[in-house]
């Protein structure tokens, strides 16, 4: 999985200046138009473009988001199933079989990797009970999502007040998405989402977010939940979990002191978080 060591995303706003009408009016570089994300974390199509337009426009423009479960990974639950089958019966050649094929098709899906591994490495491992995607080995239908984007994307929504949102970065385990505000001191916001194993595992992460944003540090309320909040530099951050699942929200300053944020990143944490 992903580790955040910097900055989540370095997000350079292009900014131009156009001659309109006998004076000097600042534009923006935005994108506009359509991703479709497969839940195995890849993008199938990206339908959007780059345009310019006046600053005071940019909350007109944003991408929006589809996910679906592409043709390539459409079996991929159905073929998890059938390798736990094995498994339990002690087909050890089926299983490494399927296995392979569900690595072939998402290498993070749940413990087909770290199956794959024991039997290659002489033992038995324990078939997952929990099964694959679906209820039955039937194969989803191509637009229904299944895996861990799809339950990742409500903390990157096409809509937040205030910010239009831009493209995304997804894996099977991860989801990052870039907004431009529309207004205020701050001139990009970065959301990131990670799937962990587990709320340990998701503390740890918090803490080492903590040694990278060390100051004017401290607890704060994202609604029910509890969350920290720091700065580095130009950038703020607040970061909470969801159970088992990371996220962590970032905005620069493009003027003023970055602490002066506060607010800001706080209201859109407590937005996503529900």
């Amino acid at each position: 999985m992903k580790r955040l060591t910097h900055s989540l995303l370095a997000i350079v706003l292009v900014f131009s200046l156009a001659t309109t009408t006998g004076c000097k009016q600042r534009t923006v570089t935005v994108k506009t138009g359509e991703i479709v994300l497969c839940t195995a974390g890849e993008v199938v199509e990206d339908n959007t473009e780059d345009i310019k337009v006046p600053e005071d426009k940019v909350g007109e423009y944003s991408v929006t988001t589809r996910i679906i479960t592409c043709p390539d990974h459409q079996n991929t639950g159905a073929l998890y199933d059938e390798a736990q089958a094995a498994l339990a019966a002690g087909d050890l050649a089926t299983a490494t079989e399927k296995l392979k094929a569900v690595v072939a098709l998402n290498p993070g899906y749940k413990n087909a990797s770290s199956q794959l591994k024991e039997i290659e490495g002489g033992t038995t491992p324990k078939p997952d009970s929990t099964g694959g995607s679906t209820a039955t080995t039937s194969t989803p239908a191509p637009d229904e999502p299944v895996d861990a984007v799809s339950n990742l994307a409500k903390y990157v929504p096409d809509t937040i007040a205030g910010y239009s949102a831009q493209g995304i970065i997804a894996d099977p385990a991860s989801i990052t998405r870039n907004y431009i505000p529309t207004s205020g001191n701050a001139d990009q916001l970065v959301i990131y989402a990670e799937q962990t194993v587990d709320t340990k595992n998701a503390e740890a992460l918090v803490d080492e977010i903590k040694l990278q944003y060390p100051t004017s540090s401290g607890t704060v309320n994202i609604g029910s939940k509890k969350g920290y909040f720091g700065v580095r530099d130009d950038f703020a951050v607040v970061v909470f979990l969801d159970g088992p699942v990371l996220v962590s929200v970032e905005l620069h300053a493009k003027k003023g002191k970055a602490v002066d944020l506060k607010s800001a990143v706080i209201k859109v944490a407590t937005t996503i978080a529900g």
